[in-house]
């Protein structure tokens, strides 16, 4: 059982950094990077799932998780949904804006969708802060 728990550890920090690192990248580069959103889309799943398998093998029934599993697990979902509400929302952000053709609108479109980017990068760190306190802490 503990390579099972190993095998799918690696899984599970192979999607989060995938995740968290694309959205940093995604604030480094600005909206050139959107498919960088895309490559989260991919990690998100990875990562929910890898982390809701973990808890099961590891602790059983939800009820008997530890609170640092329940808080990473809760900013994770929390992750998620920002992640859709900025990928559906940039698609329809940028293309009104673009379509407007004025710079304000394209800018304030460009500040919204960093905004939630970077809300998401900050659960990310949340959820990384959780994993350790509940390690380490």
């Amino acid at each position: 059982m503990a390579v099972e728990i190993s095998l799918l550890l690696a899984v599970h920090l192979a999607g989060f950094a995938g995740w968290t690192g694309c959205l940093g990248g995604f604030l480094l580069l600005g909206t050139v990077a959107t498919p960088l959103l895309r490559a989260c889309l991919f990690a998100m799943p990875i990562t929910l799932a890898s982390g809701w398998a973990l808890g099961f093998l590891q602790f059983g029934q939800p009820g008997a998780w530890p609170w640092a599993v329940n808080a990473m697990q809760t900013a994770g979902i929390a992750m998620a949904v920002v992640l859709l509400i900025a990928w559906f929302g940039a698609r329809l952000l940028l293309r009104d804006g673009e379509a407007s053709g004025d710079a304000a609108v394209i800018d304030a479109a460009t500040r919204r969708l960093t905004r939630l980017i970077a809300v998401d990068l900050l659960l990310g760190g949340m959820s990384l802060g959780f994993a350790v306190l509940g390690r380490f802490g």
